[in-house]
């Protein structure tokens, strides 16, 4: 095995001759070219959501379930921030975000950090202010990031009282990482220590990638364990590989980490046959594609998942929608699923937790003032986090939220409720 570490990762490309300079444009895949890849059941989503242009009233954030009152559910949320640094200059050196370098930008001179974080509790709070979140792009400072607590006093006027840092392998050079915010306690904080070997590497198509690109994106995923109200929560939080060129770029690596999750999952379960499992996190992978099919080996199906609590796929929330509403995140004109909330079997059984069905939604979708403050005038586009390039400075106006849309979910505690299951 090769550890996708920074000395590993360099001399792999020399030997291998994969790795060449990073492309500077983005590129989305189209779903006609998804479709062309994928050959599956999997309801392809449309190049342009034909999502409405008039949000009209606001849909509730939390359904209500007969029998089961407010102490008896909680929403879980995934929300990918877009970079939120801390206020040290220090932290700041990775040669891929020079806009919260020192003397690079107005981030620390008008603590434009503290502005972010009111910006990223505002987005919570629009989303109900759910019982857990799990964040992406946090900086990671090698697990000494300052951001959660720039934090913390505001996410505590939402009632949130325990914060854990995505942790990183301390030879892991990466910039960003997870973090997870939770009115209920986090009883464990980990992570999974991601490598690749070198036959993954090998099979990649990393033509549009440099070494430091693969480097810092070799990100560890987090895993929690919350305890809601006496029911261990097995939580994943991810941030995968980005694309960068051509849509199949990293792909490699996205399946790698998939694979590592799903592997660690069945093994959890194979101990523990009740454990509530959820993975969550931006994942820059659409349902339909391979990383999600075949590396966390998920599904459209949750009929399957309940009628055999044994099953070992995992259900992808994105098919409690219609095709017309699956997007959380905009590039190029393209609207993409890269956001994803997936749940095991035993989110069925009437013990634990459970899903609410038909309780998922994409927060701005549902009306009212998310719809008003987090999309643009379109309707659709993500109102991104503001920032301005000039003579290779960085300003920040302190303004919008964030690329990506935050995805909710309800779910109950079926012993607090009077109707069971």
């Amino acid at each position: 095995m090769f550890n996708l570490r920074q000395s590993s990762l360099t001399r792999i490309c020399k030997s291998l001759v994969l790795c060449l300079p990073l492309s500077a444009a983005l590129f989305a895949a189209s779903p006609a070219q998804a479709r062309g890849r994928h050959s599956n059941r999997y309801q392809p989503r449309p190049q342009q959501p034909s999502q409405p242009q008039n949000h009209g009233t606001e849909r509730p954030l939390k359904k209500v379930v007969a029998g089961c009152g407010d102490k008896a559910l909680l929403t879980i949320a995934t929300y990918n921030v877009e970079n939120f640094w801390d206020d040290v200059e220090a932290n700041s050196g990775s040669a891929n975000y020079d806009e919260y370098k020192a003397n690079g930008s107005n981030w620390y001179s008008d603590k434009m950090y503290q502005k972010k974080a009111e910006s990223l509790v505002e987005a919570v709070r629009m989303a109900g202010s759910p019982d857990v979140v799990a964040m992406q792009e946090i900086e990671s400072a090698g697990n000494k990031s300052r951001s959660l607590e720039i934090l913390k006093p505001y996410a505590q006027t939402l009632g949130y009282k325990y914060f854990a840092l995505g942790l990183q392998n301390p030879n892991n050079p990466v910039s960003v990482t997870t973090a997870v915010m939770s009115k209920y306690p986090i009883v464990k904080n980990e992570n999974l220590d991601f490598i690749m070997s070198g036959s993954q590497f090998s099979s990649a198509n990393h033509e549009d990638d440099s070494s430091a690109e693969l480097n810092t994106s070799a990100r560890d995923p987090q895993v929690v364990t919350i305890d809601v109200e006496g029911n261990p929560v097995r939580l994943y939080t991810a941030h995968w590989k980005s694309r960068r060129g051509d849509q199949n770029s990293g792909n490699a690596m996205r399946n790698a980490v998939a694979e590592l999750i799903k592997k660690d999952i069945d093994k959890q379960t194979a101990s523990n046959p009740n454990l509530d499992v959820l993975v969550m996190g931006d994942f820059n992978s659409d349902y339909n594609e391979t990383p999600l099919q075949n590396g966390m080996n998920s599904t459209d199906d949750k009929n399957n998942l309940k009628a055999d609590l044994t099953n070992d796929k995992m259900y992808n929330l994105w098919f409690e929608l219609p095709s017309s509403e699956r997007c959380s995140y905009m590039h190029d004109g393209q609207l993409q699923c890269l956001d994803h909330m997936l749940v095991n079997s035993r989110l069925f059984d009437g013990k634990g937790i459970d899903l609410v069905e038909e309780s998922f939604l994409v927060v701005g979708h549902n009306g009212g003032e998310a719809a008003q403050k987090l999309l643009r005038s379109d309707g659709r586009t993500p109102n991104r986090w503001g920032m301005q390039k000039n003579n290779n400075r960085s300003f920040f106006t302190g303004t919008g939220f964030s690329d990506h849309l935050p995805l909710t979910a309800t779910f109950k505690i079926p012993s607090l409720c009077t109707t069971g299951r």
